[in-house]
C-alpha cells in the first residue's frame, strides 16, 4: 500500500470561523469610527446642503432658518431628523453617507434655535 500525502483543508473549522467572525465584530466599531471624517460644523452643512432649496432667494423650499419657541425646540429637531433622513414631498432623503448622524443632530439643534436666522436674512 502506497503512502499518500493529503495536503491540508483549506477550509476553516467551525471553531476558527467563529473566533474570526468574533474578532472581527470587535474590530468593526474601531475601523469605522477612526475612519469616519471630522463632523462639519452645522453653519457648513446648511451652506452645503440646505441652502440650495431652502435660502430666502431660491424659494424652492420653505425658510427653515426661523428660531422656534423653546418649547417646540425639541419637536422641530425630531421633525427636521425625520424629515431629513426620510425625505418630504419634493425634499429628497439624505443619507448618512451626505450628513452624519452627528452633523444632523447639530445642524436640527441649531436650526431649532434659530442660529441661521440672521445669515440667511443677508443672503437676500
Amino acid at each position: 500500500m502506497q503512502h499518500t500525502k493529503t495536503p491540508p483543508s483549506r477550509h476553516l473549522s467551525a471553531y476558527r470561523l467563529g473566533a474570526l467572525a468574533l474578532f472581527g465584530a470587535l474590530l468593526l466599531p474601531t475601523t469605522l469610527s477612526a475612519g469616519e471624517p471630522d463632523a462639519r460644523e452645522p453653519a457648513e452643512v446648511y451652506r452645503q446642503v440646505c441652502a440650495h432649496c431652502h435660502a430666502p432667494d431660491k424659494a424652492v423650499g420653505p425658510v427653515i432658518t426661523n428660531a422656534f419657541p423653546e418649547a417646540a425646540q425639541e419637536a422641530w429637531v425630531n421633525y427636521i431628523r425625520m424629515t431629513v433622513r426620510n425625505g418630504r414631498a419634493a425634499m429628497p432623503s439624505f443619507r448618512p453617507a451626505k450628513i452624519s448622524d452627528t452633523e444632523l443632530d447639530a445642524l436640527s439643534a441649531a436650526l431649532a434655535r434659530g442660529d441661521f436666522a440672521d445669515t440667511a436674512a443677508g443672503e437676500e
